[in-house]
């Protein structure tokens, strides 16, 4: 039998504390806390949670809203819970607690014992199947002149993975034999990835005398409740003779057990002589299902191998070609020349980055000595004579390794010998950028036709600056022009040159063609959308959308609709999905019928809803189906509810007429709700008619009928139940403010400030303060805030501080007081304002000459937790290490922004990290982190960074790279890079006799509306 799984003793204990929470709050029902809770989690989630019957830390979003919805119902029903067990940020700590004990309990179990027996991941726990790569499970290297993918053995594939699907306990033990060279372990390990997830734990022993021992560390093994997988690659005699019945029994219980050995080993144990030994290895073979993987290929597998082969040539069999050249020795041979040969080294390195950035035809003998300095140069090698050049070429294609040449000669084309680095060594060194130094060699040596390739090649490599280069000369050719402006439009809109992008897409857009104007058109929707250009963005989708395009019709009708739902016509979004989702479109189509649901519940349509997302599952889409898993079983859910209340009869007492209205509301059935809620109101208790007459408020606002809603809410506080008056007058506050009603907005917070419900005054307060700044009555916003400063609330005390240190900054108050208010506001350690403080204050300080408190208070806000605020923090920390003098430290934390992948602070860090190279004198990696921040596309950070980036070309004689740069500048149109970076290129091209061209780069900034000052 499976091998039991026990709660640990720090997840008992945090469940304990959620059940305490529970029952301290008033006991409300699992529904209740689930309607309550953003994510709508199933009543059985939160039961097996609650209960304790969980294996691991429940995710942190859950126990949050779970936390804040036992703290709502604790609110409503008039509860006061403790601290401790109503504090978020008490029970973040809880959680945080929970995952570390967990995880030191994981990295404790018997780790000795454990890395003597398995092989272990770096933290010492156990292996899975997604963190091995095939190398790690024994498979070979790529024969080769072979691809990397997978050649299918029919036969042994399916008969394989029928017997790893075998389901149990007991479960399967299989065992692949073969031939030498078969192919055994790679066609095995193919069977486990395609039969078994990626999070399935994988025990892979030292031997087969540890598997023997696993049993002293049963609890220890395989707690993910799936059956683990022991993988015994290559057995021998000796691993097999301690795999006795009884052991193999006990594996079945928990575990699929797997294994590979020569069919002539095979042989050798089970006609062996029968020592007792022998007779365990024997039996061991007998007991497993052994599946043949013949040697040679049929014509059906050697067809299909064509595909993986350069050139087709496929191998009878793969143990012919054990002794080839190995990818691996012809790097050594190629590597191992850097010192002894490095012209020759340089040669081949030129041919494969060629191949690399796209252009993968054989390279002639002057393109390899056009390429050639760029990589003497990474190399710090002097120049080659001829002599060297033609030295460095024989090596490279003489024949080496296995009789194959580093690089390869193609012949004569057009009357010019060709050259080709091999397959192997192509494959084995992609990795890593192309120099930046060889893409504008190699689009100045290629033709506009090849330049398409080489367009697509910097793209997907992110250099969306050469993409550009490349694109742009692709564009010449006629056949490929229209392609390439596609390219050219996508390498600018990541450049961040929107209006440069705009006119690319509608070059093409104007060319009438049906396939590329939908394209163009949808991703000119994209660029008009990212620039707020709502009313162009919903043309240029209607324009793809018309064109009728198979793919890109539905993808744009797709991106209208959404934008529909944002401007609130939900009627012409539903057709749009609806036509989408009929469209037969593989990934819109599921996804629109997705979209659909969720827009049909909103609005209530419960089994429309539910009726578009069975639609959606029939896809099976793996985007689509984990929403979908959780959403159907949580709205099937709703829908029984529903039912459970419609079928409950209306009842005459209030409070079961508050409840069903609160149910029915909260189902989305707001005129049922409006029923409920307006005969409860007919009741005679003060606090029963308050209450009913705030649910038809809150039912009809979220009905968007606003005035009925304000008209209920202020019937609401006349009800004089202080609690639901200070409520109701605090909804109005909003709902007059949202429609800029300032007056009406005052008078009801001012209402609210005048009752004595504490949380409501204290809110109403900071909200008057907003307002008064709002409508520019300074005075009387300081008087809201200082009132809110005084509240209870940290949250709000923060925001009141915060905004009275504005105001003092606005109004000239003296620097410490400004500063004190700062740090009233940093001392709520409230999380929202905590860091926003302290990045203030710390800002004012460092202009006042200060470093060691300015420092403090950045490091306090990276260790609020906040990843926005960790990265911005390590900036600025980074910042005023440089202005003290401190580059080391300064570019330690640049790189740690750099390394967090923050869409705006990581490219400001490349940018400060480019310039503070520059400064250093650290040209090449001033040079790389520019370019990083170029090729962003960040509307402040990039334009700057390409300015300094094109100075750095200038001063290193590179002034290709540094026009292409300036131009890119040019084109995002920034108003402060723009002008200087024009000034730049009219320098060069004029230095270059290039006047015309100079005239034209005017006429761009003209049109930019930015005139320049002509000498």
């Amino acid at each position: 039998m499976a091998t039991p799984q026990a709660t640990p003793e720090p997840l008992l204990r945090f469940c304990d504390s959620l059940r305490e929470l529970k029952l301290a709050s008033g006991t409300p029902s699992l529904g209740d806390l689930s309607r309550r809770m953003p994510g709508r989690p199933s009543v059985s989630t939160l039961s097996q949670l609650l209960a304790g019957k969980i294996r691991r830390a429940p995710r942190w979003e859950l126990v949050r809203d779970l936390v804040d919805a036992c703290r709502e119902h604790a609110q409503a029903n008039g509860i006061t819970l403790p601290h401790d067990l109503s504090s978020s940020e008490t029970w973040r700590r809880r959680h945080g607690d929970l995952v570390r004990a967990l995880d030191s309990a994981a990295a404790q179990r018997s780790p000795d014992n454990l890395a003597r027996l398995l092989r272990l991941a770096p933290d010492n726990r156990l292996l899975h199947l997604g963190d091995l790569t095939d190398s790690d499970l024994g498979v070979s290297e790529p024969i080769p002149g072979a691809g990397a993918g997978y050649i299918a053995r029919a036969d042994f594939d399916e008969e394989m993975r029928s017997m790893l699907s075998l389901g149990g306990p007991p479960y399967p033990y299989v065992i692949a034999y073969g031939e030498e060279g078969a192919g055994k372990t790679r066609s095995a390990v193919a069977a486990l990835r395609n039969e078994f997830p990626s999070e399935t734990t994988v025990l892979i022993p030292r031997g087969g005398a540890a598997v023997s021992e696993l049993r002293s560390l049963v609890d220890s093994l395989n707690q993910s409740g799936r059956p683990a997988v022991v993988w015994l690659d290559d057995l021998t005699a000796a691993d097999l003779e301690h795999l006795t019945l009884d052991l193999l029994e006990w594996l079945s219980g928990w575990a699929v057990t797997v294994g590979t050995i020569p069919a002539l080993r095979c042989g050798e144990i089970l006609g062996g002589t029968r020592s007792e030994a022998r007779a365990v290895a024997q039996a061991a073979l007998r007991r497993a299902c052994l599946v043949y993987l013949p040697l040679e290929l049929n014509d059906a597998e050697r067809a299909e191998a064509a595909w993986h082969f350069e050139g087709g040539a496929v191998p009878q069999n793969f143990a012919r070609v054990a002794d080839a050249p190995e990818p691996r020795e012809m790097l050594l041979r190629l590597n191992t020349a850097r010192s002894t040969n490095p012209i020759g080294f340089a040669l081949v390195h030129a041919a494969i980055n060629c191949h690399r950035a796209g252009l993968v035809r054989g390279v002639t003998r002057d393109e390899l000595r056009r390429l050639l300095p760029p990589h003497l140069t990474l190399l710090s090698t002097s120049p080659a004579t001829d002599a060297e050049i033609e030295w460095g070429l024989s090596w490279a294609q003489a024949p080496a390794v296995g009789g194959r040449a580093l690089l390869q000669p193609l012949g004569l084309t057009d009357g010019e010998a060709r050259w080709k680095a091999a397959q192997e060594l192509v494959g084995e060194a992609d990795s890593g950028p192309v120099p930046d130094s060889l893409w504008l060699e190699v689009i100045g040596m290629a033709t506009p036709q090849e330049c398409l390739m080489i367009g697509h090649q910097a793209a997907n490599r992110d250099v969306p600056g050469y993409s550009a280069v490349a694109f742009t000369k692709a564009s010449e050719h006629e056949e490929h022009r229209l392609d390439a402006l596609l390219g050219l439009g996508l390498a600018q809109t990541m450049l961040g040159s929107f209006a440069a992008a705009k006119a690319s897409y509608q070059r093409v857009v104007e060319s009438g063609e049906t396939a590329k104007k939908a394209r163009a058109a949808y991703m000119l929707g994209g660029v008009l959308e990212a620039e707020g250009d709502t009313a162009g963005a919903e043309d240029a989708w209607r324009m793809a959308a018309e064109t009728g395009h198979e793919h890109y019709a539905p993808m744009a009708q797709a991106m209208l609709a959404l934008m529909l739902i944002g401007l609130g016509d939900y009627t012409e979004a539903e057709s749009l999905f609806l036509t989408v989702a009929d469209s037969g479109h593989g990934d819109a189509a599921p996804r629109a019928w997705a979209l659909l649901g969720t827009l049909r519940e909103q609005l209530g349509d419960l089994k429309g809803a539910l009726t578009s997302w069975e639609r959606a599952a029939k896809w099976n889409h793996p985007d689509v189906m984990p929403m979908l898993e959780d959403s159907v079983a949580e709205l099937r859910t709703r829908m029984a509810e529903l039912a459970a209340v419609q079928s409950s009869g209306p009842g005459e007492n209030a409070e079961v007429l508050l409840e069903r209205g609160e149910r029915l509301r909260k189902l989305g059935h707001e005129t049922e709700a409006l029923a409920a809620f307006r005969d409860a109101a007919a009741s005679e208790n003060p606090d029963e008619r308050a209450r009913a007459l705030f649910g038809v408020a809150m039912t009809l606002m979220g009905a968007k009928r606003t005035a009925e809603a304000c008209e209920t809410l202020e019937a609401v506080a006349e009800c004089g139940v202080p609690r639901w008056e200070a409520e109701a007058l605090l909804e109005l506050g909003s709902t007059l403010y949202e429609k800029e009603d300032w007056n009406g907005a005052r008078r009801a917070w001012s209402r609210v400030v005048e009752t004595s419900v504490t949380g409501e005054v204290e809110r109403a307060s900071v909200n008057l303060g907003l307002l008064e700044l709002r409508v520019g009555h300074h005075d009387a916003a300081a008087a809201a805030f200082r009132r809110a400063a005084e509240a209870h609330d940290p949250n709000i005390r923060a925001q009141a501080a915060m905004n009275l240190a504005l105001l003092g900054i606005d109004e000239g108050m003296a620097d410490d007081a400004v500063d004190a208010w700062y740090r009233i506001a940093i001392e709520t350690e409230d999380p929202e304002f905590l860091p926003q403080a302290a990045f203030a204050l710390g800002g004012r300080l460092v202009a006042r000459g200060h470093t060691a408190e300015p420092k403090r208070l950045f490091e306090k806000a990276i260790e609020s937790g906040d990843p926005e605020s960790e990265a911005h923090g390590t900036l600025l920390l980074g910042m005023l290490q440089e202005a003290s003098g401190d580059v080391e430290n300064a570019a330690a934390a640049y790189s740690r922004v750099i390394a967090c992948g923050h869409a705006n602070h990581s490219v400001h860090a490349h940018a400060r990290l480019g310039r503070l190279c520059v400064d250093n004198g650290r040209m090449d990696a001033a040079r790389y982190h520019l370019q990083r921040a170029v090729d962003a596309g960040h509307p402040d950070h990039s334009p700057h960074a390409g300015f300094l980036l094109g100075l750095v070309h200038c001063v290193n004689g590179e002034f290709d790279k540094a026009e292409l740069v300036f131009q890119q500048v040019i084109e995002t149109g920034n108003p402060d890079a723009a002008r200087p970076a024009a000034y730049r290129l009219v320098y060069l091209r004029r230095g270059g006799g290039r006047t015309e061209e100079a005239r034209h780069v005017w006429e761009s900034l003209i049109e930019q509306g930015r005139e320049p000052n002509v000498d």
